[in-house]
């Protein structure tokens, strides 16, 4: 499969997260996105940001975590 950026990742599609940046990688495990990690991208905002559902949570995410995080679409 082919990655792409969270920020090209489609709404309300399964995806999984084949890469995390070292620098982002501990604050984004502790909001529940890790490598291997699946879930959905649900909500786009107006400010170019997004809200995934992860774990049965919705956390936000800004522009620049968006397009550092790569994930494919889960099969």
């Amino acid at each position: 499969m082919t990655a792409l950026t969270l920020a090209d990742a489609p709404l309300a599609t399964p995806v999984t997260v084949v890469h995390v940046p070292l620098a982002l990688a501990r604050q984004l495990s502790r909001m529940g996105l890790r490598q291997g990690t699946s879930f959905e991208v649900v909500r786009r905002s107006s400010g170019g940001g997004r809200v995934v559902a992860v774990a049965g949570s919705r956390v936000a995410l800004g522009g620049s975590v968006l397009r550092a995080v790569a994930v494919e679409v889960a099969p």
